[in-house]
């Protein structure tokens, strides 16, 4: 039987079929990523549009060219088991991916259209992993602030990140670590990621008109004790949020922003006033996603002159060096930046000659100290980013580069981290 860059290998009659391949993943990762219900590869006379889908609405496209349109259609139903070009009866023909400890189920259907075949990819969540504290991948400060935090249940924790970061999952983490019988816990969210019995759960409906505003006000008069909302991205769920902290309900919310300087930046926006944030906002954890090393196929990596170069633009790494010793994460017979080994995954049948076995979180915790609240009170929000230092913590650079040493993620991931 033939493999899918086989299959694809044949339309094309080139070798260029490991660069169609990977953008057919981007594809499907950049849907995930941004919730698509479903994907629209629709043929047109001169090129191959995808489409992407949300509550009915088109929310991006991407034009790809004519020339590559049979190898992209090729690839798609070839993921979905079906022979091309002769299968195209292609009703409940399925795939999964995994994603953050759950699976994506792509369902496809393909029809005839004048300018070729159009593909319909419908996606689903099959099945959501509950993460415990200590399988997000916090190292150790970071897990003692989010413990302490969260047993202190006041005011809102925020968890902020971009498309593809992890927020729910940690969230979700979050709720099964509080959950307990005596706790009157809900959670406000786009789609309900995972059901879990005893815990209120409020999916959002623009059909039905059932917003954000209206679940958080209908919360209010249940006396929640805890509420998870899954995204803060406009004027009114930000507005409600803060209200609801500020009332003594405990509020756990996602953030759709690249970190907290944008974050607060946003909510400015949005309309919550500094003083509010400072007020009720207890902890702020940024976060994103970096591609896990597979471990069958680690090979040793030593920084050369020119990552070296750019990790000192971003990290002063002999001052990490003297706090990662300090807090025995690396030996003390390292003693200059030369001597960091890393680690990178050279490829191998269990990770399908990928290198990549899933991926991992990268972490920044910052509490919302007297001290951060007057750097907030001020305005200037950049000085932000010193503070986890001060706090005894770790940046999300310095963390991906914990993890680099530990051999979970490559040097590139720390280096993109640090950008």
């Amino acid at each position: 039987m033939q493999s899918i860059r086989e299959k694809v290998k044949e339309q094309l009659s080139l070798s260029s079929d490991v660069r169609v391949i990977r953008a057919i993943d981007k594809i499907f990762n950049f849907a995930i990523g941004c919730e698509a219900e479903e994907i629209l590869f629709e043929p047109r006379a001169k090129d191959l549009a995808v489409n992407f889908m949300a509550d009915g609405e088109l929310k991006n496209t991407l034009l790809l060219p004519k020339k590559a349109e049979q190898a992209v259609i090729a690839g798609v139903k070839a993921k979905a088991g079906l022979n091309y070009p002769a299968d195209n009866s292609a009703g409940g023909r399925k795939f999964k991916k995994d994603f953050l400890g759950y699976k994506i189920i792509f369902s496809l259907c393909v029809r005839s259209g004048s300018a070729g075949e159009k593909i319909t990819v419908n996606l689903a969540k099959e099945k959501f992993q509950l993460f415990g504290l200590g399988q997000l991948g916090l190292n150790a400060k970071a897990l003692e602030i989010v413990k302490k935090n969260l047993l202190n249940r006041q005011g809102l924790t925020a968890v902020i990140g971009d498309f593809n970061s992890g927020r729910t999952a940690t969230l979700y983490s979050f709720i099964n670590f509080l959950k307990h019988p005596e706790l009157n816990i809900a959670t406000v969210e786009k789609d309900v990621a995972c059901d879990l019995p005893e815990i209120n759960q409020s999916r959002l409906s623009k059909l039905d008109g059932f917003s954000a505003k209206n679940a958080i006000n209908a919360l209010k008069r249940q006396d929640a004790d805890v509420i998870m909302i899954g995204d803060i991205n406009d004027r009114e769920t930000a507005e409600a949020a803060f209200n609801l902290a500020q009332s003594g309900h405990f509020i756990l919310a996602g953030i759709y922003s690249r970190d907290i300087v944008v974050a607060l930046n946003f909510l400015q926006e949005a309309g919550v006033t500094l003083s509010s944030f400072s007020a009720n906002a207890k902890m702020a954890i940024t976060q994103r996603l970096a591609d896990k090393n597979c471990p069958f196929c680690l090979t040793k990596q030593k920084i050369g002159r020119e990552s070296r170069r750019r990790l000192e633009e971003k990290l002063s790494l002999r001052k990490l060096l003297s706090r990662l010793m300090r807090d025995k994460i690396i030996s003390n017979r390292i003693n200059k930046p030369e001597d960091l080994i890393f680690y990178k995954s050279a490829g191998c049948p269990r990770c399908h000659n990928s290198g990549v076995a899933g991926k991992i979180g990268i972490f920044e915790v910052l509490e919302i100290t007297p001290e951060v609240k007057n750097i907030i009170k001020t305005g200037h929000f950049s000085s932000l980013r010193r503070e986890p230092e001060k706090q005894g913590g770790y940046s999300l650079a310095e963390d991906a580069l914990i993890k680099a040493l530990g051999g979970l993620i490559s040097l590139e991931a720390v280096i993109k981290a640090a950008e």
